[in-house]
Order: C-alpha cells, then structure tokens, then sequence
C-alpha cells in the first residue's frame, strides 16, 4: 500500500522541517522520518531503497561537516582522500578515483538540492545550514542516472521561512580551530521570502615536519555564503532561486611515506634507510620529511532555479543549473619527503651516480569546469497508481592541466645516454587537457498498488553521453615510449566517442500488517566511459575505456517494532559490475614510468547484509547503530591485473558498525542536558587490486563524545566535544605508487573544542 504526503513541494518542505526533532522530545516513541529517495516525500520506512537518512539534529549533535562524517556513518561506505581535490567516495566496495578531464566523474553521484555535482572537488565542499541527507546504497540508474551506479547522496539545504528567523554558531577548538557559521531568514513580501546563510572555518595543520617545524600540513581555511529566494504567488506556484559562492585553501597533501623494502616498491624505503643512516630523525605518525608545504585550492560558484507547479492532473518540476569550479594542488616531492632528500640518498643520488645524479619531482594540476543542467519532471498520483516522468540535460566542459616536473638526470642517463638526458632535463610531463560533455536522459518510474499490502514499481531511463577530449601535451613521447619527449606543443589526438545504455528497476513490496515491510528488487546502473590523459614520458596515445554495468539484486525489509520504540532495517544483497573501470598503473610494453590509467578490467562481484537500527529505551534514552558485512571479489581480470583475480576490492571492509548512545535530562534550574557517545569501527580494507598489505587502511576504532545545555526557552545552546576521544591513530587513505612505495594520509587526531549556538526561534 502506498502511504502518499502531497506532492505539493512546499507542503514537502514543511514536512521535511519536522524531520529535526530535537533531542529533548524523544518520547518512547520514535519519531516518522520522510525522505525524498524516490524524489518525492515518504515515510522512510515505506520505501523499498537501502537508504540510511539524517536529520538536521542529527547532523549537528554528530558534528558532520562534509562527505567524511557522511561515509562513517553510513554501512557500506567508505572515503578517502589523497588531497581534497580528488576524495573518493565508494559504496559497497564500487567507487572512482581517476581524475582526468574525460574520466573523474564519481561512481557515487552527489546531489544538492536536486542538483549534480559534476567533479571530484565538488564533492569536499562543507556542509552548512542543511535540512537532510540520505544516502541511496546501490545502483540508481532510473531517478537519479548520471553515472550513480554505486549509489547517491541526496542534500536538502534549508529553505527560507515566511517567518523571521536567525541563527548564529561559534566553534573553538584544538588546533586552532575557529568556525563562524549562520543564517537570517523572514518573509519579504506576502508571497516572497528570503535567506543568506554563510559559514566560515579555520584550522592548523595537523602533520609537523621533523626537518622544519615551522611547516605543517593538513589545515584549513574555507568560506561559504549561500543565498535563496522563494517566491509562492499562488497555491499552486513555487520558485526557489538560489545562489552560491565558497572558496577553500589548505596546504598540500598531508601525507606520510611508509619505509617499506617491499620488491618493485622500495625507493622511498631505500631512501629514507639512506637518510636515516646519515642521521635523519625518524618521523612519528603525525611527522613528514617535508620542507615544502605545496597547497590545494578549490573556489566554486553558481545558482539554480526549481519551479514546482501543481496541475489540476499532475506537478511539473523545472530544475535548471549553472555551476562553476575551478581546483589546483601543488606538491613537491613524494609523500611528505623533501624532493632533496631523493636527490642526496635515492638509489640514484649524488653519492651512487656522481655528476648526473639526482631524482626530483614535483606534481601539479589546474582544473576549471563549468556545468548547465536542466531536468523537467511530471508527477502525479490516483488512488493506486503514483507515477513520474522527465528528461534530463546537462553540458559539461572541464580544462585541466597536470603533471609532473621530473628533475631526473640520472634516470634519464639509463634509458637514453648522457647526452640527450642533459638535453632534455627537466622534463615537464604535462598533459593538457580539453573534454566537453554532452548528457541527455529520458526515464520513467510508477508504482502501483495491486492490493492494499502488495505495491509493484517499474523503472525505465535511457542516456546517452558523448565526450568530445582533446590532449595538448607539452612535451610528447618519440615512437619509442621509453625515450625522454622531444617536441613540444603538439595536439597528440582528439577524439569524440557516444556511449549509450538502459538502465531498469523492479520493485515488489508487500507490507505484513502495519509495521513491517518487505522487498525485492532488480536494478541496473550504468556509468560512462571515458578517456584516459598520455604521460609524455609513458604512453603517446590517449586511450578510451567503455562504459560500466552493474546488476543489483536484493532483498530487504523495513520495521517498526515494539509500538514503535524499535526502528529495525536491513537488506541483503548481490551486485554484478561488468567492464568493471580500474585505475592502476599498467605495463605499456617499456615505458620508463608505467602510466596511471582507467581500463576495463572486466568483472567484479559485490554481496553483503546491512542493518540499521534506533531504539528508544525510554523517554530520554536512546540507543542506535549500523552493521554492513561486505564479501567482495575481483571475478575476471586483464592484463597484468590478471593475477589479482580472486582479490577484493578497494574500500570494502569485511565488517564495519556503528554504535551510538543518546541521554537527554531535564535540569532542575531549567533547560536540559544531552548527552552522545559514538562509537565507530571499520576493519581493514584495501586500497588497490593487487591487495598490498602496506597500502591497506588497517581496521580501527573510533571514539566520538558531545555533552551539551540548552536553555529552558530553547533559544541557547553550549556545547562540549571531543572527537577520536582515545587517540586512535589510523588511515583516512592510503595507496601504492609504483616503483616508489606506499604513501600514507593519516587522519585527525583527538581534536575538541565548545560549540555555543543561539536560534530566534
């Protein structure tokens, strides 16, 4: 049976609004949460998705301020972060992390307020001021499209209120942290209201140098302002325009180097034994061997307008968007080691080679894209059947430049002879990059219910994408790849390719009296292919990678138990990928430097259980958590990957929860106190096909604790945090790069700090 709330968006919107319950009113029943998974809002528990949502209360009390906070909590998802241009965002073991111009659109499809966010970049911006997040596990190829073959993530910003209102928060903490974020919202006119909301937040580095203190890395210097108009001239009509703008600065990556001696991977563990030899400090977890912080910055601006009109037979959805990014990062050397450190002890360093010595290298990119999207969507509803249709656009143009400058003249000395490695060192090994994007989608979705306990959905989307990429490399490889470049300015090929697929979903759900419901389910996803930028000093050809399929099969259920005290949901499930897309470094036939490339590896299976669960034991005790148990496997590989097969994917943990306590008490002076102790725990989960121990993210425990007062008239609030109470020390990312070794990024410390918040309302 389907449970319907009025398609009417600003009825959705006010609904939505009472998803922030807060803390003080648990009551021993728990509360309805409404989601909008199926771009319409519902009751969670009656729609047949694993999605896992978050209320504005639940944001805040959790101190989630980007995607990281978002994959903790979630079961079967997983980040990192090699910097915060390129986070890499993977649900059930499936994710990307290529970042070319043609190839970095993101496995799992980011959304705010119903529009995509087309680059890797995009995907690190803080999080302010929002209503909701839900997060949509497994492929959404019929709603959502645009390459969501993993999963989605759904925002909701808070909309103006027709009331005034106004808000301010003010956060200190350890390393320097200071965060200032607030909005101010009231009604215009009669039929038009307003809001600004900004945040913005600063903080030291959190990784020293042991050669230089007075660098650090890993800090943060971010702005955001955000500003909406809503304009409802009738009953019937509602505009939201809304504006953005946000800047970010940080340094380079905040990376530290394994000493690994492990074959084909042991330049930095050679070289820093070197070091260490000569009388280099050891570092410790939150010390790097860096003199040269490099830095990462990522500037972003755009609007959209969402026009929602209510016909006498249906609603008409217009959602159009412009967006513009631009990123860059600048680092130098390897893995927080000082370039100079593998002149003077790498294996070939002034000591072992004499005149022609040395190996430098420094790594850059710059990118700039812009987007225009436009979805126009029609839905409507009778007593057993709720439908949607819409088309779907978007234009995307995106200019990157990236690179290495490698000072080697001793490795070139080995490949081509003195003479030419003299004539041709340094090397910039550029590749500029040029690629237009082209999307279009047509997709369908209705729900019928065929008895009052038994609902079908069918799913249809049909996209086409076309990638028109050019690559201007600076400096080009001969016929032979293992010989230095030799010409410069050259276009080494452009090349258009179309990619078309359908993508379907099936839904059976059938509800066992009124508290439970179950499902099953069949979906497909798809995800575009792709081109691959040329290293001048590897492969002369930009090569193209085919789309990629995935086939989702599960079956889940949905429950509300014990009068509703006991939120109780899981699902079980097996995904197929086809042309499975892999970045790694591939043999190209005597490349002196193996390039870092995206091919179709072939399959991949992922299956697992998930479970998520609120109890409220009391009034003002509450207990929640999360369970995913993923078993996943690389099935058919190619290539040199070939020996991999039978390996698990990146980023999939064999067992990942969650576990949190909520204690709320009424003060006998008035107001009340909360209290929230988190408790969060991922096994190890690797980072790369050949399944590197050193390059794994070993398993860890995580502590998180908030106390805080809130006034009796409920317009104050202080509050007291600490996060990674017992100082766990462990991977937010870690990888392999061959021949040099592996690098780590280690995550925050034990951080704390006072959040003081004042509301009018």
């Amino acid at each position: 049976m389907i449970k319907r709330l009025r398609t009417n968006p600003l009825a959705t919107a006010i609904v939505l609004a009472s998803v922030a319950t807060p803390l003080h009113s648990f009551g021993a029943v728990l509360e309805e949460i409404v989601v909008t998974a199926q771009k319409r809002a519902q009751d969670m528990q009656d729609v047949p998705i694993a999605v896992t949502a978050m209320s504005a209360d639940m944001i805040k009390k959790a101190g989630i301020t980007g995607v990281e906070g978002i994959a903790a909590r979630t079961p079967g998802f997983s980040m990192g972060e090699f910097n915060p241009t390129q986070p890499q965002l993977y649900i059930r073991g499936i994710g990307s992390n290529g970042d070319g111009a043609a190839s970095g659109e993101q496995s799992v499809a980011m959304f705010i307020d119903g529009v995509y966010v087309n680059r890797s970049a995009g995907s690190a911006t803080e999080l302010y001021d929002i209503q909701s997040i839900e997060v949509l596990r497994g492929p959404q190829g019929t709603l959502w499209g645009k390459n969501a073959i993993a999963g989605a993530i759904n925002i909701t910003t808070k909309r103006p209120s027709e009331e005034f209102e106004a808000g301010l928060e003010l956060n200190a903490g350890n390393y320097g942290l200071k965060n200032y974020r607030g909005m101010i919202s009231g009604g215009l006119t009669d039929t038009l209201a307003g809001k600004v909301s900004f945040n913005e937040k600063q903080r030291d580095g959190y990784i020293e140098s042991v050669i230089d203190s007075n660098f650090e890395q890993g800090d943060l210097d971010s702005s955001s302002l955000r500003g909406q108009l809503l304009w409802t001239p009738t009953d019937s009509l509602e505009a939201l325009l809304t504006v953005n703008y946000g800047t970010d600065r940080r340094s380079g990556a905040a990376s530290l180097s394994a000493e690994s001696m492990e074959p084909d991977l042991a330049i930095i563990g050679a070289t820093l034994a070197a070091a260490h030899a000569d009388g280099l400090p050891y570092a410790d977890f939150y010390e790097n061997y860096s003199s040269n912080e490099g830095y990462t910055e990522m500037d972003s601006q755009g609007a959209s307008l969402q026009i929602d009109w209510d016909l006498p037979w249906a609603t008409l959805t217009s959602l159009t968007a412009y967006q513009e990014s631009k990123s860059a990062f600048y680092n130098v050397g390897m893995g927080g080691i000082d370039a100079d450190i593998f002149k003077e002890y790498g294996p070939m360093s002034v000591g072992q080679l004499g005149l022609f010595a040395g190996l430098g290298f420094t790594s850059y990119a710059d990118e700039n894209s812009r987007l225009i999207s436009q979805e126009l969507r029609l839905s409507g509803d009778t007593d057993k059947l709720n439908w949607q249709a819409g088309v779907y656009y978007n234009q995307e143009s995106v200019h990157r430049g990236e690179g290495t400058l490698i000072d080697a003249p001793s490795f070139l000395i080995n490949v081509v002879g003195p003479v030419q490695a003299l004539a041709y060192n340094p090397a910039n090994d550029l590749a500029d990059q040029y690629n237009d994007t082209t999307s279009t989608a047509i997709f369908g979705q209705a729900t019928y219910s065929i008895t009052d306990k038994l609902d079908l959905t069918l799913g249809l989307r049909y996209t086409e994408e076309t990638k028109e990429y050019t690559n201007i490399g600076t400096l080009i490889a001969t016929e032979n790849p293992a010989l230095p470049p030799v010409s410069s300015d050259l276009t080494t090929g452009s090349q258009e390719k179309t990619w078309r697929s359908p993508t379907y979903k099936i839904v059976a759900n059938y509800h066992i009296g009124d508290s439970t419901m179950v499902y099953a389910s069949a979906a497909t996803g798809f995800k575009s292919g792709g081109f691959n930028y040329a290293s001048a000093l590897g492969s002369a050809l930009d090569e193209a990678f085919n789309e990629e399929n995935a086939l989702n099969m599960e079956i889940g259920f949905k429950s509300m138990l014990m009068d509703d005290r006991l939120r109780l949901n899981g699902a079980i499930f097996k995904t197929d990928y086809e042309d499975l897309q892999v970045l790694q470094q591939f043999d190209c036939g005597g490349c002196a430097i193996p390039p870092l490339v995206t091919k179709n590896a072939g399959k991949a299976v992922s299956e697992g259980i998930e479970l998520e669960a609120t109890f409220a034991l009391t009034d003002s005790l509450q207990l929640a958590g999360t369970y995913a148990y993923l078993d996943t496997e690389y099935v058919e590989l190619e290539g040199n990957l070939k020996q991999d097969e039978g390996n698990a994917l990146r980023n999939a943990p064999r067992n990942a929860y969650t576990l949190v306590t909520s204690y709320e008490k009424e003060m006998p002076f008035g107001g009340f106190m909360d209290a929230r102790l988190e408790y969060i725990h991922k096994e190890k989960a690797y980072q790369d096909t050949a399944n590197y121990e050193s390059a794994a993210i070993p398993e860890y425990r995580v502590f998180n604790t908030r106390l805080a007062y809130t006034s009796a008239d409920e317009k104050w609030e202080i509050a007291g945090w600490v996060n990674n109470l017992t100082g766990e020390e462990y991977y937010s990312h870690n990888y392999q790069a061959p021949p040099f070794g592996f690098i780590h990024v280690p995550a925050m410390p034990r951080t704390y700090g006072v959040t003081v918040t004042w509301t009018n309302f």
